[in-house]
């Protein structure tokens, strides 16, 4: 990390103009990265402009800094969004490490004259940034984020609204400390986020505790109605097609934790949610222990991720993908 950290000084030195940008469909992890770098470097004198490829989940509104994300599927802002790339010195990508996975906005960022630089932790990453900060040991983006602003020498400049970005990333991506990839470094980047003013109890509430009534329904519906669990009880899965999404007003982020809750059936060793959307079926993946899900994905459904967490995408019907993901998931217990 050394030789990226003194190419990132030497930048934040020097460019003024930068770009911020993220993964489609933006978690917590992805918000609290981003507005937590944008909120550092303007701290350096530096002007930052985050771009989302999509439309965003309203859920984490409460985050310092939520308001000036620009979506580049929402046509008013994107000739915006073009300008600030067009005009950009630097691109940091967070949270993701591989340009095909920005979908529409992927052409803009592939062209842009500026220097890129990666900050991510997920798994096989692409070689398209002139600085790279990868590790698949960090459980986090936000994690990876905190070591590198303490790297610089600059940890005085977080404060209380970077380091409430960071602890959300950081609580979310490991489900508050319950998730296998939480380690003694988590631990000790959160003790110093804490040490900036965050408290534990305000964040968890907004997390947990941000559904509207129709969505509290919809996770009913699901759990009465979607609901299967099938090869001897180790596999549970869900689909929902868009009448289903439409009848209950989702929208997005909505289905950011439903895939987690199967676990609290015994014995459930992978969770699956199947969403239709308007060109494709979108699908979450979740494991326990070495039950790898991101090579799954990575094979059979155009996605990727992490060991325990991954997404996939399929271009069929919503049953036609349900079928295809019956026949393969016995490989995953091979």
């Amino acid at each position: 990390m050394n030789e990226s950290l003194q190419k990132l000084k030497e930048i934040l030195a020097t460019s003024k103009k930068t770009v911020i940008v993220t993964h489609p469909n933006p978690d917590g992890d992805a918000f609290g990265s981003t507005l937590a770098w944008k909120l550092f470097l303007e701290k350096m004198g530096t002007y930052a402009c985050i771009v989302s490829p999509t439309n965003y989940t309203k859920n984490f509104k409460w985050l310092p800094a939520y308001d000036s994300i620009l979506s580049f599927e929402d046509e008013s802002q994107r000739a915006i969004a073009e300008k600030h790339i067009a005009a950009a010195e630097v691109i940091y990508c967070l949270d993701f490490n591989a340009i095909t996975r920005l979908d529409k906005l992927s052409p803009a960022i592939q062209q842009a004259k500026a220097i890129k630089v990666m900050i991510d932790h997920h798994q096989s990453p692409e070689d398209f940034a002139a600085i790279t900060f990868s590790d698949t040991n960090y459980a986090a983006t936000c994690e990876l984020i905190y070591d590198i602003i303490c790297g610089l020498g600059e940890e005085a400049k977080i404060d209380e609204a970077i380091a409430q970005n960071l602890y959300t990333g950081l609580t979310t991506d490991t489900g508050f400390f319950a998730f296998s990839n939480t380690t003694a470094n988590v631990h000790k980047v959160a003790g110093g986020l804490l040490n900036k003013g965050v408290s534990p109890e305000y964040i968890q509430d907004k997390v947990f505790n941000i559904f509207r009534e129709e969505r509290l329904r919809y996770y009913g519906y699901c759990f009465l109605n979607k609901l299967h669990v099938c090869h001897e009880g180790k596999v549970a899965y869900m689909s929902v097609n868009r009448e289903e999404a439409k009848r209950f007003h989702l929208q997005p982020g909505d289905n950011e934790s439903l895939v987690n809750f199967p676990f609290k059936v015994e014995g459930v060793m992978v969770s699956v949610l199947f969403t239709e959307e308007q060109d494709k079926v979108k699908i979450s993946f979740r494991s326990k222990g070495k039950i790898d899900v991101n090579a799954f994905a990575r094979k059979h459904f155009e996605g990727g991720g992490h060991v325990n967490a991954a997404g996939g995408k399929s271009l069929l019907s919503l049953a036609d993908t349900e079928t295809k993901f019956l026949q393969e998931v016995k490989t995953l217990f091979a």
